[in-house]
């Protein structure tokens, strides 16, 4: 099994099935953090990268419902849970098995244990990408991702708003600590598209998003509109991304989806010439 390092030099086990993880987070809720992992997942798919996507935003979940996947996995003999299959995607979330009335109040030590069960309690496919929908801010849930998971990167989701850029700037600032790659700022909602005419609408100031990844030194991964459209199918557990994947949208998610997959190329050209580096000059003398 392969491994990575943590900032502790502790080996990391790679998840079983899932060659690269990617994180979706953001440094407040209510910016479409889910809307975006969802998406971008779907986009992930149709591009021709095998895909999963696991909920981890253990207090509010929301990718079964918006995947349309509300069975409860059902569990194999040796007791992996079995992902649900939809829209091209192996999705493990649960909300599926949370009633919307209940909340879920668990405490640090049960937080760490769920979120490595909901990684390697699971029977994945053979995976190119594990999209990782993250609890807004940055609490006990991404600190055990950080420190227990090899990550190929994340993008952070925001909107052009300055209360909502400050703190994608605090999440930004969280990975660099952890030598977590930051694949670029996700400006969601950034305008609307009107029903009627098909014109887009700016809701907010654009600046702040792009300052946000100018002053942290990411990349800007551009603008996802937001699409009344798109709110109707969520609420029937259809992605935009599969409902209307040429729309304009769907566009800018294709687009993020090709830049997430660039960047984690990237990542992985990177982590094999750091391998090579640490070769022994006999290795290197044999050619091996």
């Amino acid at each position: 099994m392969d491994s990575a390092l943590n900032e502790d030099g502790a080996g990391v086990a790679s998840v079983a099935g899932a060659r690269d993880i990617v994180l979706v987070a953001s440094g407040k809720g209510g910016v479409g953090k889910s809307t975006v992992a969802v998406n971008l997942a779907v986009a992930l798919a149709r591009g021709g990268a095998r895909t999963g996507i696991v909920d981890l935003d253990l207090a509010g979940p929301s990718v079964a419902r918006l995947t349309g996947t509300d069975e409860v996995p059902e569990l194999r003999d040796d007791g992996l849970a079995m992902p649900v299959e939809r829209h091209g995607l192996s999705v493990v979330s649960l909300s599926a098995m949370i009633p919307p009335e209940q909340a879920l109040v668990w405490k640090g030590p049960l937080v760490a244990q769920a979120v490595t069960q909901l990684f390697r309690e699971v029977a994945w496919p053979d995976l190119d990408i594990l999209v990782v929908d993250l609890p807004p801010g940055t609490g006990d849930v991404l600190l055990s991702v950080v420190e227990q998971m090899p990550v190929a990167g994340a993008v952070v989701v925001t909107t052009p708003e300055r209360m909502a850029s400050i703190d994608a700037e605090r999440a930004v600032a969280l990975f660099h600590e952890h030598d977590i790659p930051v694949f670029g700022i996700v400006r969601n909602m950034a305008e609307i598209i009107c029903p009627c005419c098909g014109e887009a609408q700016p809701l907010f100031e654009p600046a702040a998003a792009v300052d946000v990844a100018r002053r942290m030194h990411v990349a800007d991964l551009g603008a996802i509109p937001a699409d009344l459209g798109a709110s109707r199918q969520a609420a029937r557990g259809i992605p935009i991304m599969a409902a209307a994947p040429d729309g304009v949208t769907g566009q800018a998610f294709a687009a993020l989806a090709q830049a997430v997959i660039a960047a984690v190329g990237r990542e992985r050209v990177a982590a094999q010439n750091q391998r090579h580096g640490e070769r022994s000059i006999w290795e290197m003398i044999n050619g091996n």
